[in-house]
């Protein structure tokens, strides 16, 4: 069994000894977070935070067990559970993990909503502007969260799905390559090829180290032959 802690250690230990100080210095103070996180309140979710970094699922996806049995409704865990168990390819129960993510976090939001009408109805006004900056304080589901669901919903064949997950994080943010990368793959696998084509023509334009990624993705090795996607990659660097 892996041991975060040790992991780090022997990590550092490696790069003093090639002298490279810098960042043995970081790996350092990531053993000193490991350490203060021994006697937090949230210790399983730091530690299943640590054994995720490391590759360590099964154990990461146990201590979160741990964590949700005394704090069974925090979004952070369940989100964090949902990115375990889509590296162990439970998709599935992924996807339930990441609706009771959003379930969580929209409840937290209505119970403020509620708290300031509450407080306002017994004039208690200062609290009712406590509760509403908490309301302004709640973020929206996040970029990472989209991404995430939608990578899950294309596993799951959820190829519509998946493209509004990402559509959702290129409404602000149209030019971040790496979901447009997904959103044309989940554009393809839909059916939609000349879509495919010219988000793939867009983000080889923007980066055009994109090619050789197309050329070594098995999911686009249905079209390698095509014409057109021959034409957007490119000839071989020889």
């Amino acid at each position: 069994m892996v041991n975060p802690k040790e992991h780090w250690k022997s990590k550092a230990a490696e790069l003093k000894k090639e002298r490279r100080f810098e960042e043995a210095v970081e790996i350092f103070d990531k053993l000193k977070e490991i350490t203060k996180s021994e006697k937090s309140e949230d210790y399983w979710y730091k530690k299943a935070q640590y054994l995720y970094e490391i590759g360590e699922y099964d154990q990461a996806k146990d201590a979160l067990f741990k964590e949700l049995e005394s704090n069974p409704k925090n979004y952070n865990s369940f989100f964090l559970l949902g990115q375990i168990l889509f590296e162990l390819s439970m998709y599935d129960k992924s996807l339930e993990c990441l609706n009771k993510a959003s379930e969580v976090h929209n409840s937290q939001i209505l119970k403020n909503i509620h708290k300031v009408e509450q407080m306002k109805n017994v004039h208690k006004f200062e609290e009712a502007i406590v509760y509403s900056d908490k309301v302004k304080q709640e973020h929206p589901l996040g970029e990472k969260y989209w991404h995430l669901r939608g990578m899950v919903l294309f596993k799951l064949k959820k190829f519509e799905n998946a493209i509004s997950c990402f559509n959702s994080i290129l409404e602000s943010n149209k030019d971040n390559t790496k979901i447009l990368y997904q959103l044309a793959k989940a554009e393809l696998y839909a059916g939609n090829t000349d879509k495919s084509f010219k988000i793939l023509q867009r983000i080889c334009t923007i980066e055009p180290n994109n090619k050789e990624k197309l050329r070594l993705d098995e999911d686009f090795k249905i079209i390698s032959n095509d014409k057109q996607f021959r034409m957007i990659i490119g000839p071989l660097d020889i």
